[in-house]
């Protein structure tokens, strides 16, 4: 629940700070280009995230169930690991060949199958959760391609 109210109170600071930020209409800029929405949208979106996280801790701790596949306590593995999957993807790799789309759906299904595959081969669905997770990388890549390119009027590489 801790992790929860962490996450929502940073989502709701970001939202603010989105929200203060200068509109620039008086340069004509058009408002779905604005500099605070983008930021405005992460914020909002991680505080629905962290409310599901906080249904999800009172629901777990109402069955008396361990929450699944959760590293030790101050294991800085799965940490070190998303930073070098990220670090890899923006830093090394995007931009230098591959459209955006195809870069983009790579780093979503690698991502996903490290940090899910755990939880799949113990539950036997290991097919299931490579299918969904391929699935969700072609879709979310082409839509925040899409999102970027037709909304915030992005070009992306």
């Amino acid at each position: 629940m801790l992790d929860a109210a962490f996450w929502a109170a940073l989502g709701a600071a970001i939202l603010v700070a989105s929200w203060r930020m200068d509109r620039l209409e008086a340069l004509g800029i058009n408002p779905w280009s604005a500099p605070g929405l983008m930021p405005g949208v992460v914020g909002a979106l991680m505080i629905v995230l962290a409310l599901v996280l906080a249904f999800q801790a009172r629901r777990a701790a109402a069955d008396d169930e361990p929450p699944a596949a959760v590293p030790p306590v101050g294991s800085a593995r799965p940490v070190w690991v998303a930073a070098t999957l990220c670090v890899t993807f923006a830093g090394l790799t995007l931009g230098r060949g591959l459209p955006f789309v195809v870069e983009g759906a790579v780093f979503i299904f690698v991502f996903t199958t490290v940090f899910s595959g755990p939880t799949w081969r113990e539950s036997r669905q290991v097919a299931r959760g490579l299918v969904q997770a391929l699935m969700v990388a072609v879709l979310a890549s082409t839509a925040i391609a899409w999102l970027f390119e037709s909304v915030f009027l992005v070009r992306l590489p």
